[in-house]
């Protein structure tokens, strides 16, 4: 799901489960949204984020958008493929 205030920012709020069947979706919904943008900033919530696999993440870490409050399950993912370092601050939280 894509939030879009009028300060640009754009919010995607990532599904419960990223497994290898959902990084096609995954890709198409970061792409629309960074399309939609028009140049503003993208931030994925990951905080509902019970599962990240390694597609999943592959994709995250190619669209070079910052997570906002990542769950303990993508924090584990993170370092378990040693990308901890690509973990992000949050951004401020997204308003409507």
């Amino acid at each position: 799901m894509v939030d879009q205030g009028n300060s640009g920012l754009a919010n995607v709020t990532l599904p419960e489960r990223l497994d290898t069947s959902a990084a096609f979706a995954l890709k198409s919904e970061i792409e629309q949204a960074i399309q939609n943008a028009g140049g503003g900033q993208v931030a994925l919530d990951a905080s509902g984020v019970t599962y990240l696999g390694g597609l999943c993440l592959q994709v995250l870490l190619a669209s070079r958008c910052p997570l906002v409050t990542p769950s303990e399950p993508v924090v584990e993912a993170y370092a378990l493929f040693g990308v901890s370092t690509y973990l992000t601050e949050p951004l401020a939280p997204f308003k409507e």
